[in-house]
Formats: C-alpha cells, structure tokens, sequence
C-alpha cells in the first residue's frame, strides 16, 4: 500500500483438491489513481485416455473487461509428443479471438528432436485470420 498516492495490491491463489483432480483458484487486485484491475482466474487438469486435459477460465474486471477460456489437450503417439490447444478470448466489445495450436515432436537421438506446430488466431482485426506452419529441429547439449 503507498498511503501517498493511495495505490495498492493484492493477490490469492489456492490450490483445492476437487475428487480425482486439483482446481487452482486465483485473484488479483490492483488499484491506482488512474485504474482498478480485479482478475479471477480458476484451472485444473486431469488424466484423460493416454494424455492430459487442462482447462481454465480467466476474467479481468477494467476499464476494458476481457474474458478467456482455453482447454489443452497433451498426450504421447509412440515416443512422439502430441499436444492440442484451444482459446476463445472475447475483450470489451471487440469480437471474440479463437485461438488453435498443435504441437507434435519427435526425438531422433543425441539430445536431437523434429518438431512441426501449426497455429491458427481467428477473429482479429475485423474477422480477419493469421496462421503459422513451422517445421524445424532442435539440439539438447
């Protein structure tokens, strides 16, 4: 707290044990002179089939209100990684964004791996639409 300008913070964050799976809840509160942000944040995961899935939803209270929900998917083809990733987040009055990733990898030895990832953000700028492909290698000394 600066009692001269009459900022403050603060932030909680607890992790709750809900039957098979652990939920974190989280809040945070920030206020100044100029703006006040209050965010409320709350995920989980748990197995799912061979992977797992980790869902979360977040909402920010400011001068410009902004809600997300993602949910992402990890599991294992063989010995190669697999992951798959959703968000929908929707701002003020903007249109909501959508989000996709996928990730795979594969490890071909001596610390060496093979990667492609694919993303995808849909609904920015006026409905318009981005991608990536990238393809690659990496090196683990």
């Amino acid at each position: 707290v600066s009692a001269s300008a009459n900022n403050n913070s603060m932030a909680f964050q607890a992790a709750v044990p809900v039957g098979p799976l652990s939920a974190t809840l989280a809040y945070t509160s920030d206020n100044t002179a100029s703006a006040q942000v209050n965010t409320t944040g709350v995920s989980t995961s748990l197995a799912a089939g061979n992977g797992t899935l980790s869902l979360g939803y977040v909402t920010v209270d400011a001068s410009t209100d902004a809600t997300q929900m993602s949910a992402a998917y990890a599991t294992t083809l063989g010995s190669a990684s697999l992951s798959v990733g959703y968000a929908s987040t929707e701002q003020g009055n903007d249109a909501t964004t959508t989000d996709i990733e996928v990730a795979i990898s594969q490890s071909i030895g001596a610390g060496a791996s093979i990667f492609a990832e694919m993303h995808n953000r849909s609904g920015v700028d006026n409905n318009g639409e981005t991608s990536s492909l990238v393809l690659g290698t990496s090196v683990s000394f």
